[in-house]
C-alpha cells in the first residue's frame, strides 16, 4: 500500500531528470542544499547552491524557490525578517542579466548561518493533517461575535461591545500609548448613547450602489 502522506513518486518532481554539468542530479542538490542549510554546513551548501546555479537559468530559479521556502520551513521565527531579505536578494540577483551569484551565495550563508525554528512548518503540516483527518476545527468564539460581523450585528452588539472585548490585545508593549485610544472610546460612547448599537446607513446607498453591481465607486 503506497503511504498517505509526504511527496509522490519521484517521477513527478522534474527536477530528477535534470543533471547538473557536473553530473549531479539536480533533486539530489535541492536536498543537499536544504538539509546543509539546517545543519549549518556552511561551505557544502553554498556548492550545493552553485551548482544549481550553473546549470541553467530555470535551475537557478529554482534555486531561489526553495531558498525562499528554506527561510520560512527551517529558519522561520530564528530570523523572522528572513523571508524579506531573501526577496531582496532575489531581485538583486534578478537585476543582473544571467544573474548575480554573490546574491545567491550571500541568501544561502545567511540561512545556514540563522538560528533554526521549524515550528511554522510543522504547525502547517500538523493542521492541513488534522483537518484532513476531521480531527480539528477552527472555533468560533463568542468575543469574534463583534459589530464587524452579521452575527455580532443580530446580536445588537456596537463599538464599545468591541472596544471591551473584541480589541482586547495579549502581550501588549508596556510603552503602548493609549491617549487615541481613550478619546475614541468617549467618542464611541457618546455616539451608542445618543443612537444606539444599529449599523450605520450604507454608503453603497448613499453613492448610488455597490460598485461590483455596475455603479463605479466615489473615492
Amino acid at each position: 500500500m503506497p503511504r498517505v502522506y509526504g511527496p509522490g513518486h519521484f517521477t513527478e518532481d522534474p527536477y530528477s531528470q535534470i543533471v547538473s554539468p557536473h553530473g549531479v542530479p539536480v533533486d539530489d542538490l535541492v536536498s543537499v542544499l536544504q538539509k546543509e542549510i539546517r545543519r549549518g554546513h556552511i561551505d557544502n551548501a553554498v556548492l550545493a547552491a552553485y551548482e544549481m546555479f550553473i546549470t541553467s537559468p530555470d535551475v537557478a530559479q529554482h534555486l531561489w524557490r526553495r531558498l525562499r521556502i528554506i527561510a520560512v520551513e527551517d529558519v522561520g521565527m530564528g530570523l523572522p525578517m528572513g523571508p524579506v531579505l531573501i526577496d531582496v536578494l532575489h531581485r538583486n540577483f534578478n537585476a543582473s542579466p544571467g544573474g548575480d551569484w554573490m546574491m545567491a551565495c550571500h541568501a544561502v550563508r545567511l540561512l545556514a548561518s540563522a538560528p533554526k525554528d521549524r515550528t511554522s512548518a510543522e504547525h502547517a503540516d500538523w493542521v492541513a493533517t488534522k483537518v484532513a483527518l476531521g480531527e480539528a476545527l477552527v472555533e468560533v468564539p463568542d468575543y469574534a461575535h463583534c459589530v464587524h460581523t452579521r452575527a455580532g450585528q443580530q446580536l445588537g452588539r456596537g463599538l464599545m461591545q468591541w472596544w471591551e472585548n473584541g480589541a482586547q490585545v495579549c502581550d501588549e508593549l508596556p510603552s503602548a500609548d493609549h491617549r487615541y485610544r481613550e478619546e475614541l472610546i468617549e467618542i464611541h460612547r457618546r455616539d451608542e448613547a445618543d443612537n444606539g448599537t444599529a449599523p450605520r446607513p450604507s454608503r453603497w446607498a448613499r453613492e448610488g450602489g455597490h460598485p461590483e453591481h455596475g455603479r463605479p465607486a466615489r473615492h
